[in-house]
């Protein structure tokens, strides 16, 4: 009885200590790779990053997907292949679980990124936000206490689009902040017809004039456009101007490397306008 009553005060020691003692890291490595969700802050939605076994807080839908795709292993496409899409058979099983939990985005084409569940051995597509909440619903819930045991990912901390105030709308894919700083929209080109112009401008207004005159600017790889002007994703509350000119068939979608944010959505939007007939797709 005695020797019973010591090892279970053991057991309770080990329960007890820190995170970055061995036992605490092989606690973490269980959840490598899960989306957790904290039950008791609102259903907060974690992912355990298996290369550094640290969490990333993802934020609402858009936000996460910036981030798990910005935590993606490039690999190739073929490599992708080798792991089943929801609900196939896996034609690679044991690559399947090597890369269990992982973010795999392809280096030889342009496309979504995919989240391989750690548990199914299924990738799951991350093309659009509606993706990522899929993925962050199913999430496992926990407690804060147990989340406290992971450690954050410092290079990946939650820091919201940067907000300013807009001037005017100069074009299609322009915008003039009120520091005089001039926006272009990343991933659009806009034909100089003033009859698409026209129509698109008044959109724009209309939008960010809905939001107070402020717009959420979002910066990718390549900073600046050839002429100097930033190149940024526009958001005017919860609307992509980028998106909405290209979907109302105002612009074509240019997505150009290394900028490839929301370039899914923007090609995507580029086919809706031409199957719709919008804007000029409709001549």
């Amino acid at each position: 009885m005695r020797i019973r009553n010591i090892f279970l005060v053991m057991a309770i020691v080990a329960c007890l200590l820190p995170a970055s003692v061995g036992a605490g890291e092989e606690q973490v490595r269980q959840f490598s790779g899960k989306i957790l969700l904290d039950v008791e802050n609102h259903g907060e939605a974690w992912y355990v990053n298996p290369q550094t076994l640290q969490r990333t807080y993802l934020g609402r839908p858009e936000e996460a997907l910036y981030r798990l795709s910005k935590l993606a292993v490039w690999v190739d496409f073929v490599n992708i292949e080798r792991i089943a899409e929801d609900g196939a058979a896996s034609p690679d099983p044991a690559y399947a679980e090597r890369m269990a939990g992982y973010v795999l985005a392809p280096n030889d084409l342009l496309g979504a990124a995919w989240y391989v569940h750690p548990v199914l051995r299924v990738r799951l597509r991350l093309g659009i936000p509606d993706d990522a909440w899929r993925i962050m619903r199913a999430g496992v819930p926990v407690s804060a206490k147990l989340l406290k045991t992971i450690p954050v990912e410092p290079e990946v901390e939650f820091v919201p689009s940067g907000e300013q105030k807009v001037r005017e709308v100069v074009a299609t894919d322009r915008i003039v902040l009120e520091d005089n700083t001039e926006i272009r929209l990343m991933s659009v080109d806009a034909p100089g017809n003033v009859e698409y112009q026209i129509p698109a401008k008044a959109r724009l207004q209309s939008l960010i004039d809905g939001n107070g005159g402020v717009v959420c600017l979002e910066a990718d790889r390549k900073d600046e456009a050839t002429d100097g002007s930033k190149l940024r994703m526009v958001r005017a509350g919860e609307t992509l101007l980028n998106l909405e000119v290209v979907r109302m068939g105002w612009a074509f979608h240019s997505v150009e490397p290394p900028n490839f944010r929301n370039a899914e959505m923007m090609i995507v939007g580029g086919i809706d306008a031409q199957t719709h007939g919008n804007g000029f797709w409709g001549k």
